[in-house]
C-alpha cells in the first residue's frame, strides 16, 4: 500500500508541475513539488520494480515526465539516475537469480531512445554537462562493455539508439567523442568504399541535421590513414633550396657575426654556428613527424569550425573518388542523389556552410564526375544557397552531355533567378535552333526593345502556323513568350498585357499590369479574390496598393501589416542570395524601395486624415505646418529615384504609384485654391514633376515613343506650373527630334507654343531647340537665326552656345571660311565659360583646331581672347598636349594656359613640366649656333617651301647626319637590348614595335648605371636631330625649352616652398630606386632569350648576324670600363664566364646554332635568376635606400593623381602626402626588377607605385592611352547599357619621374598571364618554354626548305595541335584562380568583373589595332579582376597609318574560353565588347570620340615623326614637324579607320522597313561574334608567334 500511496503522490506532483495552468501555484510551491517528485522517485527507486502493477504506473509517469517539453531539469537528471540504477542493478544480479520485476531489453532501448529525445539544450550549463556526463556514460557502457551487459544488447542500443541519435559522435568532449567513434569506426571495415558507402547510403543522419555532420563523415575518413608513416611532400611541392651552399658561408656572403644574447637560451653570444646548428636541429625533429601528428589535430579543429570541416571535405572527398573503382562510382552515385534529395537537409537551410553545398562541391571537382539529375542541381542551388557551386556543375553537364535540354533549362532557370541576364542570353543563344531568338535575344541585350518584341511576336505567329514543323523546342517557344512580356513591360503596354493576361487567366500577370493601366475595378473583384499565387514581396506590394487605393486610416493600418510581411518575405529572399552578388540583390533593392514607399504613402494619408480633422478656422499658416511630414516625404520622394540606367519598368513601377499619391494629394487639397495656394499646387507641381521625369528617362533611353506617350496621357489634368511646362515641351521636342518621320511635328509643336509665360531663359532653350529641328531638317538659315535669336535672349545658355558653335563649325567645313571657324570656336568657349557639362570633349575641338590653325592664327587669337574668362581646371586634364604643343606653331597661346595653370594647379603641372625641360635641355644646350642662325633658317624654308625643292632637304639630311652615323649605330645595336620586356615590368621595353622593327633604341646604358639626366628616351629630342639634322628642328625644341622654362620660372616664383619640396622629393625617387647590376642584366638576358625565340629561323641554323651585334653590344655595355669601376664584383663575378658563352667575338666558345644559343641563354636565366633571388632581400628598407625620404617633412606636396577626373578640384580639399612607406618590396616579374613605393595621405589612405627604369620614347604612348581610356570611361557612364555593366577601363596614375624614371600605380594583387602558366609548370616539374621549343622545331622544315604557304599552315597547325593536346591544358588558368579564390561567391564575382575588363582590353585592341598581346604584358588584380596592359599602343607602318598585321584580332584564348564557357563569352564578352561600342557611337558622343582620338593620334604621329628610323623618305620640314596639310591627314585617316572599326561592331537597330528581306536575320552582335570566332579560330592561333603563346 506505501508503494502505491507513493505512485500516486509522485504522479500528483508530476501532473502539478508539468500542468501549471490547472493547479496554479507560486513559485515556492512549484520548487516544493519539484523537491518532492525528486524524493518519491528516490525513495521507490529501490522496490518499484517488484510490482508488476507499480511498474507499469511508474513507468508511464516516467514517460509522461521524458515527453512533456516543461519538465524541470533536475527532475529529468533524477529520472536519468533512476534508470541508470534500474538498468546497472538489473544486470548487477541477473547473475544470481532470474528476476520477473528486471527490465527487459526492450525497455532499456525505450528508456534510452526517450532520454536521447530530451531537449538539453535548455538546461543550464552546469546541468547540461552533468547530463552529459551521466547519460553518454550510460550509453557508451551499455554500447560497448560486452561483459557487463549482454552483447545483443549492446548491439541493439548501438544500433538503435546511439546510431539514430548520434549523441555520443556530436558530444563535446574530446575523450567521450572519440570513445564513441571508435565503436563506429571498430565496426566498419576499413576501405574508403565500405567508409563512403556507410556515409552516403547506410548512415541516417537526420538527427544531426541541424548540425554540419560532415566532420564527423570527415573523421571516418581521415581514421583510416596510415599514421605511422612519415609526412611526405608532394612531388609537385615548392621546395627551399638548401641553406648551405659550396663553400663556407661566412666566406662567400662576408656575413657578419652579431651577438644577440637575448636569443640564446643559455646566455651566451650568439653565432653564425650556433644558429645553423639549431635550425638544423628544428628541422631533423621536422623530419620525424609522422602524418598522425598532423591529422590527429586536423580532425580536432575540424570539429571546432565548419568552415575547416567544409574545406577538408571539398579538398579529400574528390581524391577519396579518384581512387575508387568504377563499379564504386557507380554503386554510389545513386544513393549520392538519394542523400542530396534528403527533406531534412532545411533544417540548415540558413546555415553557412551547410552540408548540400559542401556534398555539392566535393562532387563538381571529382572526376569522372557523377551524372546528377538536372532538376536537383537546380533546386539544391537556390534552395540551399549553392547557387555558384550549382552553377558551375550545370555548365560542366551542359558541356558534357550536349543533346540533354533540361540541363540548360536549368541552367538558364538558375541564371534568371540571378538576374544574370547576359549569360541566360549567352546560353540560349547557344543552344537555340532559330536565327529569330539569337536576334531577338541581342536586340534585347541592348535595349532595342520595340524590335525585339516584334521579333518574337513574328516567331510566335510562325510557330502556330507550323512554319518551323514542330522543330522548335517547347522550351524556346516559352522563352519568346516571356521575352514579348518583358519588352512589353519595357515598353508600358500596360493594357496590351492586362488584355493577354485576362485572356489566359493569367493572375501573376494581371496583378503587375492592372494597378498600372490602372483598373482597380477589376484587380478587386476579379483578381484579388481569386488568384492564388506565391508569396513574394511584389505580390505583398500589390495588396498595399489595393488597400491603400481607398484612402481611409483602416486601409492604411493594413497595408501598413501587409508591408512588414514583405519586408520578411524580402529580407528571408536577401538571405538565401550568394554573397558579393550585387547583381541578383538588385531587384531586391528595387523592391524594398517600393515597400519604403508604400510605408511613407501610409502616412500621407493619416497626416490628410489628421489635418482634416482640425478646426475649420485653423489659418493658412497653421495648416502648412499640420502637414509637414506630407511635404518632406514629397521633397524626399524628388531625391530618391532609381539610376539613370535602371530598366524602364523599374521605374514606371515606382513613378506609377508615385502618381497615385499625387492625385491623392490633389484630390484632398483641392478647395485650398484661396485659403492656401501652396497646398493647393503641391499635388500639381509634384506630379507635373513625377510625370515629366519618367519621360526624361524613357527619353534617354531611347524609347521616344513611350517618352511621347507618358507625357500625353499621364498627366490628366488642364493646368501646370510654367517651369514644368518648359519640361514637358523641351522633353516632347526631343522625343520628336529623334523619331523618325516627327520633324515636322516637333517643329509645329515648338511654333504652337506661347513663350509669353516663359522667362528669357526657357525661351532661349526652345529657340535651341527650334535650331536643332531646322538643322535636321537642312534649313540652316534659318537654324542659324535661331540659335541666334537663343543667345540674344540668354547668353548664359551654355548648350546655345555648343550648338551655335556646332552649326559655325559644320558651315566652316563646307565653306572654309576662316571668319565661322572664328565663331565656332568663340561659341566653344562661351558654353565652356557658362559651365557645359562636358568641356573636355569641347575642349578637344578647340585644341584640335588649334593644333591646324589657319596662318592668320584664327583659333589663337580667340584663345588668347577668352583665356582668362575659362575656369582653370578645364584645362587639368590636357596638360600632356599643351607641353607638346610648345614645340609647334600653337606654342605661345599653349604657353599662356599653362602659364595659368602653373599659377594655380601647380601640382597638376610640375611633374610633367620638370620631364619636359630634362628631355629637351640637353637639346637646347647644344643648339647656341642654331639659334643664332634661326632668322636664316626660316628664310631657307620658305625659300624651299616655295620652290618645292625636296631634294635640298634630302641632301641637308644626308649631310645632316653624317657625323652622327657612327653613333647612332651604336645606340642602334647596344642601345634597347631589353626592348621585348614589358616597360612596365621595370625595364626598357615598348612592345610589338620594337619587337617588329627590330631596333632596340634608346638603352645604351641600360646594363650600368642610369643616367638620370641622360635625355635618351625624350619625346622627340634625340632622334629627329640624328636623323635630318634639321636647324630648325633644333630651334624649335630650343624654343620650346626656352618656353617650359619660363612657366617653370612662374611656377617657382609663385609656389617656391612646393617646388623645393616636389624637387627632393623626385630627385630621390629617380636615383634611389634603380636597379642592380644583377637585375639589369638578368632582363637583358630574359630579353635576349626572347628574341631568339621569336627569330625566324631553324634551331638547327646558324645565329643571325643581328642577334650577334646585339650580343657584341650587351658584352661591351655590362661590362665597358664605367661598368668595371663602379661595379668591380659585379664584373670580377660575370664578366668572364659571360663572354666566353655570350660573345659573338670568340668565336671558339661561341654557340654555332641558334639552339645552343637558346640554351646558353637559359643557363644564364636561371643563374641570374637565382642569385637575384638569393642574395638580395625582397624588401628593402626606406632609412637605409633614402635616409632623406625617410625624414621627409611634407608640408604642401599632395598625393598624385587627384586631378585626373576633368572636374573642378579645389586646391585647399585635396589630399596632401603625409610621408612615404617604410619598407619598399621589389616587384620581380618575368626578369624585370623594380622597387614598390607606398606614398601614405593624410587621410590615411596608401597608393603603391613602383618606379620604373630605361624607358623608350614610347613610354608616353602608354600616358596617351590611359588617358584615352579615361575619356571612354566618362562615355560609358553616360550610357544605359555600358553603365548597367560597368563597363570601366583600369586607369593606374602614371607620373613622370625623370627623362627614363617614371611611377606607375600598380597593384598589390597584381599577377601576369604567363605567371599563371609558369605556376602551373612549376607544379608539374615541367619545363615553361618546352612548348615553344617544340613550335619551332616543327617549323624548321618550312623555314629550312622550300615548302609552300599552305603546307606551313598545316605544319603550324599541326604542331598547335600537338601542344594542345599533350602540353599544355586549357583549363590551367581555371584552375589557379579556383585555388587563388576562397569560394565559389567569390569566384563568380571575380569571373563577372573579369569578363567584363578582358572585354574591354579585346574592344581597345580591335579598336586601335594593337598586337603584340603575350602574356607577360597583361596583368589582372587576383581580388577584382581589373586589367593592365604594358606596352598597350599601336604602331605604325612608314606612312604614319596603324600597323597591325596579326592573325587575330585580340588575344581570346582556349584557357580564357573555358574559365568563361562557350556561352559566358557568348553572354558576357560579346555583350560588353558590343555595349561598348553602342556606348561611343551614340549620337551624343560620337563626335566628341573623333576629336579626342584626333589629339590622340596629332600626339602619336608627332611623336613617330620625330623618332623615325634611319634611311625613311624624309617629309617635308615645318618648323618641327611633317608638312601640316599632310600631317592633318594623317591624324583624319587614323580617326576614321578607328571609328570605322567601332562602327563595325557596335549594335545597329534599323527599322523594322529597311528589314523586309527574304534572308535570315542577323544578330545585331554579329560584328563582335564574328571578331570573337577569329581569335578562337586555331587556324589564327597557330600563325602567332611562338612567344605569343596561343596555346595558352
Amino acid at each position: 500500500m506505501l508503494i502505491k500511496r507513493t505512485m500516486w503522490l509522485i504522479l500528483q506532483g508530476q501532473r502539478a508541475e508539468v500542468d501549471p495552468l490547472i493547479n496554479a501555484r507560486s513559485a515556492v510551491d512549484s520548487s516544493s513539488a519539484i523537491s518532492n517528485i525528486k524524493c518519491l522517485l528516490n525513495l521507490v527507486t529501490e522496490r518499484v520494480m517488484q510490482s508488476h502493477e507499480c511498474k507499469r504506473l511508474i513507468c508511464q509517469i516516467l514517460q509522461a515526465l521524458l515527453s512533456e517539453k516543461a519538465t524541470d531539469c533536475s527532475v529529468l537528471l533524477c529520472v536519468l539516475d533512476t534508470v541508470k540504477v534500474w538498468i546497472e542493478d538489473d544486470y548487477k544480479y541477473s547473475s544470481s537469480s532470474a528476476s520477473s520485476s528486471a527490465l527487459t531489453q526492450k525497455e532499456i532501448v525505450f528508456y534510452m531512445q526517450k532520454l536521447s529525445l530530451v531537449e538539453w539544450k535548455k538546461f543550464p550549463a552546469a546541468s547540461q554537462e552533468e547530463w552529459h556526463g551521466k547519460y553518454l556514460q550510460l550509453l557508451y557502457e551499455l554500447c560497448a562493455d560486452s561483459k557487463k551487459y549482454p552483447l545483443l544488447l549492446c548491439q541493439e542500443v548501438f544500433q538503435k539508439v546511439e546510431r539514430q541519435f548520434m549523441l555520443g559522435l556530436r558530444a563535446k568532449d574530446p575523450v567521450v567523442r572519440q570513445r564513441f567513434f571508435m565503436l563506429y569506426h571498430e565496426s566498419l571495415p576499413k576501405s574508403l568504399f565500405s567508409r563512403l558507402h556507410f556515409i552516403i547510403q547506410n548512415q541516417d543522419w537526420e538527427a544531426a541535421s541541424d548540425v554540419f555532420w560532415l566532420k564527423q563523415a570527415l573523421d571516418l575518413l581521415l581514421a583510416i590513414l596510415v599514421e605511422k608513416e612519415p609526412i611526405m611532400l608532394a612531388p609537385n611541392s615548392a621546395r627551399v633550396p638548401p641553406v648551405m651552399a659550396s663553400g663556407s658561408f661566412p666566406e662567400m656572403y662576408n656575413v657578419q657575426h652579431t651577438s644577440d644574447s637575448s636569443d640564446c637560451t643559455d646566455g651566451g653570444s650568439l653565432t653564425f654556428d650556433s644558429l645553423v646548428s639549431r635550425h638544423a636541429h628544428f628541422l631533423s625533429e621536422m623530419c620525424r613527424l609522422q602524418v598522425a601528428d598532423l591529422v590527429t589535430p586536423l580532425r580536432e579543429l575540424s570539429y571546432a569550425d565548419a568552415n575547416v570541416a567544409y574545406h577538408m571535405w571539398v579538398l579529400i572527398f574528390p581524391i577519396v573518388w579518384v581512387t575508387l573503382q568504377k563499379d564504386e562510382q557507380v554503386a554510389l552515385a545513386k544513393p549520392m542523389i538519394t542523400l542530396l534529395s534528403k527533406d531534412y537537409h532545411k533544417k540548415q537551410q540558413g546555415s553557412r556552410p551547410n552540408v548540400v553545398q559542401a556534398l555539392l562541391e566535393g562532387l563538381h571537382l571529382s572526376h569522372p564526375q557523377p551524372r546528377m539529375p538536372s532538376e536537383l542541381i537546380k533546386y539544391i542551388g537556390k534552395t540551399y544557397n549553392a547557387w555558384h557551386i550549382s552553377l558551375a556543375l550545370l555548365e560542366s553537364h551542359v558541356m558534357l552531355f550536349m543533346n540533354e535540354a533540361k540541363c540548360s533549362e536549368s541552367l538558364a532557370e538558375l541564371y534568371r533567378l540571378l538576374n544574370e541576364e547576359d549569360m541566360r542570353c549567352g546560353l540560349w543563344k547557344r543552344r537555340s535552333i532559330t536565327s529569330e531568338t539569337r536576334l531577338g535575344l541581342s536586340l534585347v541585350q541592348h535595349g532595342y526593345w520595340q524590335r525585339a518584341q516584334n521579333l518574337f511576336h513574328q516567331a510566335m505567329i510562325k510557330a502556330t502556323q507550323g512554319t518551323y514543323n514542330n522543330i522548335v523546342p517547347k522550351a524556346e517557344m516559352c522563352l519568346w513568350e516571356e521575352q514579348w512580356l518583358s519588352c512589353a513591360s519595357q515598353l508600358s503596354q500596360w493594357d496590351a498585357l492586362a488584355d493577354f493576361g485576362k485572356s489566359i487567366e493569367n493572375y501573376e500577370i494581371l496583378l503587375d499590369c492592372l494597378w498600372k493601366v490602372p483598373d482597380w475595378t477589376y484587380l478587386k473583384e476579379s483578381v484579388i479574390s481569386k488568384a492564388q499565387v506565391e508569396e513574394t514581396p511584389k505580390y505583398r506590394l500589390v495588396q498595399a496598393f489595393f488597400s491603400l487605393h481607398d484612402m481611409n486610416a483602416s486601409g492604411a493600418s493594413e497595408a501598413e501589416n501587409i508591408v512588414a510581411k514583405g519586408v520578411d518575405l524580402a529580407l528571408e529572399q536577401w538571405w538565401q542570395l550568394p554573397e558579393f552578388s550585387v547583381q541578383s540583390r538588385t531587384p531586391l533593392l528595387q523592391q524594398f524601395q517600393q515597400l519604403v514607399e508604400v510605408q511613407e504613402s501610409a502616412r500621407i494619408l493619416l497626416d490628410i486624415a489628421n489635418g482634416n480633422k482640425q478646426p475649420s478656422g485653423s489659418s493658412g499658416g497653421n495648416m502648412s505646418n499640420i502637414y509637414g511630414e506630407l511635404k518632406d516625404i514629397l521633397e524626399t520622394w524628388r531625391l530618391r529615384t532609381p539610376n539613370e540606367w535602371d530598366n524602364m519598368s523599374v521605374w514606371y513601377e515606382l513613378l506609377q504609384w508615385r502618381n497615385e499619391m499625387y492625385n491623392v494629394v490633389i484630390e484632398a487639397f483641392k478647395d485650398y485654391s484661396q485659403t492656401n495656394p501652396q497646398l493647393h499646387h503641391l499635388g500639381y507641381r509634384d506630379k507635373a514633376w513625377n510625370v515629366n521625369k519618367l519621360a526624361h528617362v524613357a527619353r534617354k533611353q531611347g524609347l521616344y515613343d513611350v517618352c511621347v506617350k507618358i507625357l500625353d496621357k499621364m498627366y490628366g489634368l488642364s493646368t501646370m506650373e510654367v517651369q514644368e511646362a518648359f519640361v514637358k515641351i523641351r522633353e516632347q521636342a526631343k522625343a520628336y527630334l529623334e523619331t523618325r518621320g516627327e520633324l515636322i511635328n516637333g517643329l509645329n509643336l515648338i511654333n504652337n507654343t506661347n513663350l509669353e509665360y516663359f522667362p528669357v531663359k526657357h525661351k532661349a532653350e526652345i529657340f535651341r531647340i527650334k535650331g536643332d529641328f531646322l538643322l535636321k531638317m537642312n534649313d540652316s538659315e534659318n537654324a542659324n537665326l535661331a540659335y541666334s535669336n537663343a543667345i540674344s535672349l540668354f547668353k548664359h545658355l551654355p548648350k546655345g552656345w555648343i550648338s551655335w558653335g556646332n552649326y559655325c563649325d559644320m558651315v566652316y567645313k563646307e565653306t572654309r571660311d576662316e571668319l565661322w571657324l572664328e565663331y565656332a570656336v568663340s561659341c566653344f568657349f562661351q558654353g565652356i565659360k557658362y559651365g557645359v557639362s562636358n568641356s573636355s570633349s569641347h575642349l578637344a575641338r578647340v585644341l584640335y583646331l588649334l593644333s591646324f590653325d589657319t596662318p592668320n592664327e584664327s583659333v589663337g587669337k580667340v584663345l588668347d581672347k577668352y583665356l582668362d574668362q575659362l575656369p582653370h581646371w578645364v584645362w587639368l586634364s590636357w596638360i600632356p598636349q599643351l607641353l607638346l604643343s610648345l614645340q609647334r606653331n600653337e606654342a605661345p597661346h599653349c604657353k599662356l594656359v599653362l602659364m595659368k595653370v602653373a599659377q594655380v594647379f601647380p601640382q597638376a603641372l610640375y611633374y610633367w613640366l620638370r620631364t619636359y625641360l630634362m628631355e629637351r635641355r640637353d637639346v637646347a644646350n647644344k643648339s647656341d649656333y642654331g639659334r643664332l642662325q634661326l632668322a636664316q633658317q626660316r628664310m631657307q624654308q620658305v625659300a624651299m617651301a616655295n620652290n618645292a625643292g625636296s631634294q635640298s632637304l634630302v641632301d641637308g639630311n644626308q649631310r645632316g647626319t653624317s657625323h652622327l652615323s657612327v653613333a647612332s649605330e651604336i645606340q642602334t645595336h647596344q642601345g634597347s637590348l631589353v626592348a621585348s620586356v614589358g616597360s612596365h615590368d621595370g625595364v626598357n621595353s615598348q612592345g610589338q614595335e620594337s619587337e617588329r622593327s627590330g631596333t632596340m633604341e634608346g638603352n645604351a646604358n641600360s646594363v650600368q648605371d642610369q643616367t638620370p639626366q641622360n635625355p635618351i628616351s625624350a619625346e622627340g629630342a634625340h632622334i629627329p636631330l640624328r636623323r635630318n639634322g634639321g636647324l630648325g628642328w633644333v630651334a624649335s625644341v630650343a624654343s620650346a625649352f626656352d618656353a617650359a622654362k619660363d612657366i617653370m620660372e612662374t611656377l617657382r616664383n609663385k609656389h617656391q616652398n612646393l617646388a623645393s619640396e616636389l624637387e627632393v622629393l623626385l630627385s630621390e625617387i629617380g636615383s634611389r630606386f634603380v636597379p642592380l647590376p644583377e637585375e639589369r642584366l638578368l632582363a637583358v638576358v630574359n630579353a635576349l632569350l626572347h628574341r631568339c625565340y621569336k627569330y625566324p629561323t631553324a634551331t638547327t641554323g646558324e645565329v643571325p648576324q643581328s642577334l650577334k651585334k646585339e650580343l657584341s653590344g650587351v658584352c661591351r655595355a655590362c661590362f665597358s670600363a664605367d661598368a668595371v669601376n663602379k661595379h668591380v664584383e659585379f664584373v670580377r663575378e660575370y664578366k668572364l664566364e659571360f663572354e666566353r658563352d655570350l660573345d659573338p667575338e670568340r668565336a671558339a666558345t661561341f654557340p654555332a646554332t641558334l639552339s645552343e644559343l637558346t640554351e646558353r641563354l637559359k643557363h644564364w636565366k636561371n643563374i641570374l635568376q637565382l642569385n637575384v633571388e638569393d642574395r638580395f632581400p625582397a624588401i628593402l628598407k626606406l632609412e637605409e635606400e633614402s635616409k632623406v625620404l625617410h625624414d621627409y617633412h611634407v608640408v604642401d606636396v599632395e598625393m598624385p593623381g587627384q586631378y585626373f577626373t576633368d572636374q573642378e578640384v579645389a586646391p585647399d580639399h585635396t589630399v596632401k602626402l603625409d610621408r612615404v612607406g617604410a619598407d619598399i618590396p621589389i616587384v620581380r616579374r618575368h626578369g624585370s626588377s623594380c622597387r614598390r613605393l607606398t606614398l601614405i595621405g593624410s587621410d590615411g589612405s596608401q597608393r603603391h607605385f613602383i618606379v620604373q627604369t630605361s624607358l623608350t620614347p614610347n613610354a608616353k604612348s602608354d600616358e596617351r592611352m590611359v588617358q584615352i581610356f579615361r575619356v571612354l570611361n566618362r562615355m560609358f557612364d553616360k550610357h544605359k547599357e555600358s553603365r548597367r555593366r560597368h563597363l570601366t577601363i583600369h586607369t593606374p596614375i602614371i607620373i613622370p619621374v625623370w627623362s627614363q624614371v617614371r611611377m606607375v600605380e600598380d597593384d598589390l594583387m597584381y599577377s601576369t598571364f604567363l605567371e599563371v602558366y609558369e605556376i602551373n609548370c612549376a607544379r608539374h616539374n615541367r619545363e615553361a618554354d618546352i612548348p615553344i621549343t617544340l613550335f619551332k622545331e616543327h617549323l624548321n622544315q618550312a623555314i629550312s626548305g622550300h615548302v609552300t604557304p599552305e603546307a606551313v599552315l598545316e605544319l603550324r597547325l599541326q604542331a598547335y595541335n600537338e601542344i594542345t593536346k599533350n602540353v599544355v591544358n586549357d583549363n590551367i588558368f581555371s584552375q589557379y584562380m579556383y585555388k587563388t579564390l576562397p569560394s565559389g561567391n567569390h569566384f563568380w564575382t571575380f569571373k563577372k568583373q573579369f569578363a567584363v575588363q578582358l572585354a574591354l582590353s579585346c574592344f581597345i585592341s580591335y579598336m586601335l589595332q594593337i598586337g603584340g598581346r603575350s602574356p607577360n604584358k597583361i596583368l589582372f588584380a587576383k581580388n577584382t579582376g581589373k586589367i593592365f596592359q604594358t606596352d598597350f599602343h599601336p604602331a605604325y607602318d612608314a606612312n604614319g597609318m596603324i600597323e597591325f598585321n596579326e592573325p587575330v584580332p585580340f588575344r581570346l584564348t582556349r584557357n580564357m574560353q573555358t574559365f568563361f564557357s562557350q556561352f559566358g563569352v557568348e553572354g558576357l564578352i560579346v555583350s560588353a565588347i558590343c555595349a561598348a561600342a553602342q556606348s561611343i557611337i551614340s549620337p551624343k558622343q560620337s563626335h566628341h570620340i573623333w576629336h579626342h582620338l584626333a589629339m590622340f593620334f596629332r600626339d602619336e604621329l608627332l611623336s613617330w615623326s620625330w623618332r623615325r628610323p634611319l634611311g625613311t623618305p624624309p617629309a617635308t620640314v615645318a618648323a618641327g614637324g611633317v608638312n601640316q596639310l599632310d600631317f592633318e591627314q594623317k591624324v583624319a585617316t587614323n580617326v576614321e579607320n578607328v571609328v570605322s572599326r567601332i562602327k563595325s561592331i557596335a549594335p545597329q537597330c534599323f527599322p523594322e522597313e529597311d528589314d523586309n528581306t527574304t534572308d535570315l536575320p542577323q544578330s545585331v552582335q554579329r560584328g563582335a561574334t564574328d571578331l570573337v570566332e577569329a581569335a578562337l579560330e586555331p587556324r589564327n592561333l597557330c600563325m602567332m608567334d611562338p612567344t605569343w603563346h596561343p596555346w595558352f
